[in-house]
Order: structure tokens, then C-alpha cells, then sequence
């Protein structure tokens, strides 16, 4: 192979749109799961604040057990009509909420609709040949760089929502793309993918409870925030950057 072709290959070739559309069989490669709002970069979040893990349980619900296993562990699971953790849970999907938890050094357990969801089924699905990152806005820079020598293919997992096309991913996948053929973005481009993600979310959003705007406005648009890289080993998320390339 020419150095340099997998990561000239087209944004098409690359694109898994929507994570109903994962293989049932996955290819040999690299994937990166997508879930702009809220999944990837609140994993991210939790990894950056010190987290020793973040373990990807296979149903909502599952936290509660492994919790029971785990102790030490904090668990994400659903939330209010107030925006607190539902009964039993220690935090929900959010990147903002995250940050006042006590999660340095200890392990944590969470799934959601979509990000998380695919993350299990590539777990389920994928074989050795199959490694498992989850990207976003926040670690579009990191993820690129961590993937863009490897040998071996890149796949952008844009999650969705319920199996359908959401424009927050896809604008997530474009991102990481643009880093993975070294195309970084200058400071007029990131605003503008900024204001593209904002809009992508609708015109309703802003009338969405303070927290999420938080989770939009301070985390998910902040490009090249953090400098984790989130792999998956076994059924939990670590840092890449922490590990040596054979270690996952």
C-alpha cells in the first residue's frame, strides 16, 4: 500500500452513517464512534477529570449491577424532568454535569441511546482486527492523530439518533475527517463549525433546560478542548494516549 492512502481515502469510504448501518460483521480497522451530543464528549469529560475508566455497559439499567460488583464505581443512567440524575444514578449524559463529580481514579459505568449503544455492538460484532475509539469536537485534533499513521482503515461511526441521520454527527465525522487528511482548521473555520453545530440542533434547542446549553454551548462545540483519546479495551473506555499502540 502507498504511504499515505488510507488516509486519502474519501470521507465516503470512510462513513458509517447512522449506527444501525454497523456491520453485522465489521471490516479490519480503526472505529470511531461519534455521538457529538452528548455521548462522545461527555466520555471524554469523564476521562479528561481523572476517571480510571469508563465501562460501557450493553443496556441502560446495567449500571446497577456492575455497580454492585464495583463499588468504588459511579454510574450514569437517566435523568429528571429537572436535570438531576434519575433514582440510583450518580450523573447522566452530560458533559457539563460531569464536572463535579469525584472521578479521579475511580471507575465508571454508563450507556446511551446511541454512542454508547454502538460502542457495545462493535464490541459484540467486532473481532481482534476491530478497534474501538469514540470522537467528537472536543478530541477531533487527538483522535486523528492518534489513528492517522496507523496501518489500517479508519471508520467514522456518525451515531445518530435512533438509527436515523443527525446532523451534529455527521459535522463531527467532517471534523475528524478534515484532521485525519492533516487539514487543521484555522480559527474563522472553527467557528464556524461551531455555529454549524449549534444550528444543527434546531431552533427549539434554545429553549432546552440550562444544562444543555452548557453541554452545547461551553463543551460540545469547544473544538480541540481535550487531548484524550477514548479506546475501547475489553468493555471499557481508556485513554489512547496512555497506553502504548499494542496495549489496544
Amino acid at each position: 500500500m502507498e504511504p499515505g492512502t488510507l488516509r486519502q481515502s474519501s470521507f465516503e469510504s470512510k462513513l458509517i452513517d447512522g449506527r444501525s448501518h454497523i456491520p453485522g460483521v465489521p471490516d479490519p480497522g480503526d472505529y470511531v464512534v461519534i455521538d457529538v451530543t452528548h455521548f462522545s464528549t461527555t466520555v471524554t469529560e469523564l476521562l479528561a477529570n481523572g476517571a480510571e475508566y469508563v465501562h460501557i455497559t450493553d443496556e441502560r439499567g446495567d449500571e446497577f449491577a456492575y455497580q454492585a460488583r464495583h463499588p468504588e464505581a459511579l454510574i450514569g443512567g437517566g435523568k429528571t424532568e429537572a436535570y438531576e440524575p434519575a433514582d440510583g444514578y450518580d450523573f447522566f449524559n452530560s458533559p457539563s454535569y460531569v464536572q463535579d463529580l469525584p472521578v479521579s481514579n475511580r471507575p465508571v459505568s454508563m450507556t446511551s441511546k446511541n454512542g454508547g449503544t454502538a460502542v457495545a455492538r462493535l464490541r459484540r460484532r467486532g473481532g481482534d482486527d476491530v478497534s474501538v475509539f469514540v470522537g467528537g469536537y472536543t478530541n477531533a485534533q487527538a483522535v486523528a492523530e492518534q489513528l492517522r499513521d496507523r496501518d489500517r482503515p479508519t471508520f467514522l461511526v456518525s451515531c445518530g439518533s435512533s438509527g436515523h441521520q443527525t446532523m451534529d454527527d455527521l459535522l463531527g465525522a467532517v471534523v475528524i475527517d478534515r484532521f485525519l487528511n492533516d487539514e487543521p482548521l484555522s480559527a474563522v473555520q472553527r467557528e464556524h463549525f461551531a455555529s454549524l453545530l449549534v444550528t444543527s440542533k434546531g431552533p427549539g434547542y434554545a429553549e432546552k433546560h440550562e444544562t444543555r446549553q452548557r453541554d452545547l454551548h461551553e463543551f460540545a462545540t469547544d473544538i480541540n478542548r481535550r487531548d484524550v483519546v477514548p479506546v475501547l479495551r475489553d468493555d471499557r473506555l481508556i485513554d489512547a494516549t496512555d497506553y502504548n499502540e499494542d496495549e489496544y
